[in-house]
């Protein structure tokens, strides 16, 4: 008998069968969906599944991490898929995670070590993550991750208690990733949903939108685009440069004011899906869709583009460009320079001056860059790690073009990750690093990053009219990125305009239809600022598996509102997963006004959330 060391993963759906009484076709293609996306995340893990029910999986790994990570990301993208649909149609998976010794049959496993990982998926919450003792100490340490001790627990069948752990806090860092943040398997899976199944089975009527959203989005005035991932067609290991080019290609056209152009990570929630582009249009509210190919040899670069009218089908523009390696950011110019010619966009001096500007005339930096703004999409790099490997090559590009701005704006953003996620051991000298090479970037060009980099470190140093003075800057460049849009309106949540805050998020859901949560988060925040507790406590609804600190927002409203017994129930379930947050904590973050502090602390108060 071959037994050995395995770590076992366990999930399975929760109210399969009443999805089934309901509609057997929707449920059975709904759980599809859902399993397409665990298995290939299995995959990407070096996990293989081996058994299975019905509704439930059930694979190994050979890294406790490895599989670890692939839970957190499974959840993390289902819940995302299942904001896509209505509350009754929601398929919730709990996951069991154990690390033991199984019997080994062929291409089978079985033993305690796998008995136990079905055991602790029973004791997770839907949407939620359970791992016994043994796996736990083998990932404690891993960032972003936090654990709630569940004690020893006797399992059904399984003689021995097993100390058990419950996950919280699953990655929220990960939705803070600036600049293709989204993975964007994660949004064509959601995406897929929609296209694939029935829209009378399931589906929310506002096909386009994020959940029921609380910004009420309308078409937009101006021509709108949403530039499609370029399809590559040269080694995979190429696949950084042409998501790397289709997002610089979206920044450039974002910088035009005339333009209404949609988010990279809700555009490339398409990518390899072969989708009729009137539907594309319909989905993302536009009316011009640029789509092509592109391959890169270490001479040439090939780039086919096509723009084309949503609408009709037909085409407005196309290019072909067959050029040496040398050219890449003529072609990048000639293609926004086209794309903006075809829909008439008018043009200030400042845009048109901005746009022909040559950023490096070294390819070698140029691909440094994008490897590094590839780490920013990378779930699996956010880490300190990961942010050391982004840091490295951002260093190699300097090193190869001192002058290469974009390369500084996001070496400061490594400084600032490094601040926000907690990976410094001295946070205010990451920050004044930040500020030094922001400066640095905005003295060699005067660009939307580097204005961005140094608003979020003067709001961190509680200096509200610096930072939205940069913000504003920052927009002023780039008035189509949702993502600057959005993370503003924090910053004026703290510095005291709610109501100009609640605005600028619903602008950005517009240009982001697949929006990640923190956009609700800060949308939450800034209604519970304005007095509209109500309002707070619906956009929150919306979420699914929302981070435990959102219960802080959902217990000061329903406490604002009267409901006492109702918000310290709240919570007691906040304070059950982070137990040392206190008020002092909370009120311990910069405001411009000292009322709304009060008015945050007093919510929280009311709702009994510990003093210190």
């Amino acid at each position: 008998m071959q037994r050995r060391l395995v770590t076992i993963l366990a999930t399975d759906a929760v109210g399969y069968s009443r999805l089934v009484a309901r509609d057997e076709d929707a449920a059975l293609a709904l759980f599809k969906e859902h399993a397409a996306i665990i298995e290939d995340l299995i995959r990407v893990h070096e996990g293989r599944v081996f058994g299975g029910a019905g509704d439930s999986l059930i694979a190994e790994f050979p890294s406790p991490v490895e599989a670890m990570r692939c839970a957190v990301e499974i959840q993390n993208q289902l819940a995302h898929l299942d904001e896509k649909l209505d509350e009754d149609w929601r398929m919730r998976f709990r996951v069991g995670l154990n690390l033991g010794d199984a019997v080994v049959e062929q291409d089978n496993l079985y033993g305690e070590a796998v008995n136990v990982a079905a055991r602790l998926e029973g004791l997770s919450e839907p949407g939620g993550i359970c791992v016994s003792g043994t796996l736990y100490e083998q990932v404690k340490h891993l960032p972003n991750i936090g654990f709630h001790d569940l004690g020893s627990r006797k399992l059904k069948n399984i003689p021995t208690p097993v100390h058990a752990y419950s996950v919280r806090g699953m990655s929220p860092a990960l939705s803070r990733i600036r600049s293709m943040r989204w993975p964007w398997a994660a949004a064509a899976a959601a995406l897929l949903a929609i296209i694939a199944i029935p829209i009378g089975w399931i589906y929310v009527p506002e096909m386009a939108a994020n959940n029921k959203s609380p910004s009420q989005l309308l078409s937009p005035s101006q021509p709108s685009i949403a530039i499609l991932p370029l399809e590559n067609l040269s080694d995979p290991t190429h696949e950084y440069f042409s998501e790397g080019l289709t997002n610089d290609i979206t920044t450039d056209l974002s910088k035009f004011s005339g333009l209404f152009v949609i988010a990279y990570n809700s555009a490339s929630t398409f990518k390899g899906k072969p989708t009729k582009v009137q539907d594309i249009g319909t989905a993302l509210g536009v009316r011009y869709v640029l789509e092509g190919t592109v391959q890169k040899t270490p001479e040439r670069l090939r780039i086919n583009a096509q723009l084309i009218n949503a609408e009709t089908g037909f085409h407005v523009w196309a290019e072909r460009y067959d050029r040496t390696l040398g050219d890449t950011f003529t072609v990048q110019e000639d293609i926004t320079k086209n794309i903006v010619t075809a829909l008439a966009v008018q043009v200030t001096a400042a845009e048109e001056k901005r746009s022909g500007r040559k950023l490096t005339g070294s390819m070698d930096a140029y691909d440094y860059y994008l490897k590094g703004k590839a780490i920013w999409s990378d779930p699996d790099k956010v880490t300190p790690e990961g942010n050391e490997e982004a840091r490295q090559l951002f260093e190699a590009a300097i090193k190869l073009d001192p002058l290469y701005s974009s390369a500084y704006a996001e070496l400061s953003y490594y400084h600032v990750r490094a601040y926000q996620n907690g990976w410094s051991p001295d946070g205010k000298a990451s920050l004044r690093e930040a500020k030094q090479l922001a400066e640095k970037a905005l003295s060699l060009n005067d660009d939307f990053g580097g204005h961005w980099n140094l608003a979020v470190v003067a709001w961190n140093q509680g200096e509200f009219d610096k930072s939205l003075h940069e913000y504003e800057t920052a927009r002023r460049i780039n008035p189509n990125d949702p993502d600057l849009a959005a993370d503003m309106a924090e910053a004026l949540v703290y510095g005291g305009e709610p109501e100009r805050a609640i605005e600028q998020i619903r602008g950005a859901m517009l240009r982001n239809r697949f929006y990640p949560f923190w956009y609700t988060w800060n949308f939450a925040r800034a209604l519970y600022m304005a007095g509209r507790y109500q309002d707070a406590i619906d956009a929150i609804a919306t979420m699914t598996a929302p981070p435990n600190d959102v219960r802080l927002i959902t217990a000061a409203s329903e406490a604002q509102l009267g409901h006492i017994a109702k918000a310290r129930a709240i919570m007691a379930e906040f304070s059950k997963i982070d137990p040392d947050w206190s008020i002092e904590q909370s009120a311990a973050y910069y405001y411009r006004r000292d009322s709304d502090r009060q008015h945050w602390v007093d919510g929280l108060r009311k709702a009994g959330l510990r003093e210190k």
